[in-house]
């Protein structure tokens, strides 16, 4: 898997949504590395990752960062997941509770597709796999900003993030979102402190959405961001990064998310590579 690992201090992992990168996060990275570890992964398939064998699952998009964490003696994180990406946090959080410091979850839901969006899904899977990647992009692309990004140049930046991806990955990443598992009976199980984020143009995972998820996490915090589509980090880094900073500073100051003390690994130097 590749990544970006730069920085100093509490890990902060963030985990990009579909059918994107890393890159995804690039509007976050200077801010945060200037207090924090921050580690970017590609997920198999995307960016500079190569696709996986075998079926993807959420959970195995989890159990692949847990294993990259471990690879890189992070210890304790909080990661941070858009859309698909909030997905498998979900999914992290249940299999590995005790290795998240915080969850924030940015643009996403908690429930599973409906039988017809599932169906759609498989459908877009099997048109990707016989050349058909471009139609995804191009019907991704207005809806993942709001209806009237402040910067065009914008636009061709998601883009640009999206064509990195593979056709193997996107497909079998399809086929993943299809048969996720719906994690609504299971929020009330979350201890960790939780932030939701939502962009409050956010046309393929509306703000009521967020906040049904946030009303199910004990205790967890809501913010809707104006003037944001579906990519709100991304169009919005400012009062994104401000909202993040705010919550991991108000964290740190309350000694919320304190994990043992064997889980904790060194800062690692800045680095950027592929796991083996």
């Amino acid at each position: 898997m590749a990544y970006t690992d730069e920085g100093k201090g509490s890990p902060i992992l963030f985990v990009h949504g579909f059918p994107l990168n890393g890159d995804a996060w690039s509007r976050q990275l200077d801010t945060f590395k200037a207090t924090n570890r921050v580690l970017t992964p590609d997920l198999p398939g995307f960016g500079a990752s190569a696709p996986a064998a075998g079926p993807a699952t959420m959970a195995r998009y989890a159990e692949d960062l847990f294993t990259l964490c471990q690879h890189l003696e992070t210890g304790p994180v909080v990661m941070v997941g858009h859309s698909m990406g909030g997905y498998i946090a979900l999914a992290f959080a249940r299999a590995y509770p005790l290795f998240l410091r915080g969850l924030v979850l940015v643009g996403t839901r908690a429930g599973g597709d409906q039988p017809d969006v599932a169906e759609a899904r498989r459908e877009t899977a099997t048109k990707v796999r016989n050349g058909g990647f471009e139609a995804v992009v191009k019907g991704l692309i207005p809806k993942m900003l709001s209806e009237t990004p402040s910067n065009l140049g914008m636009v061709q930046a998601v883009r640009d993030i999206m064509w990195a991806s593979s056709p193997h990955g996107v497909s079998s990443a399809l086929l993943a979102l299809a048969d996720r598992p719906d994690q609504r009976g299971h929020l009330d199980e979350l201890r960790m402190p939780t932030l939701v984020v939502t962009g409050a143009e956010d046309m393929l995972i509306p703000p009521g959405e967020s906040a049904e998820l946030a009303r199910g996490i004990r205790g967890a915090e809501l913010i809707v961001i104006p003037k944001a589509g579906h990519l709100v980090a991304y169009e919005q880094p400012l009062a994104f990064n401000e909202a993040l900073g705010a919550w991991l500073g108000a964290l740190q100051a309350h000694g919320l998310g304190q994990s043992p003390a064997s889980l904790v690994g060194s800062p690692q130097a800045p680095s950027q590579g592929v796991q083996p």
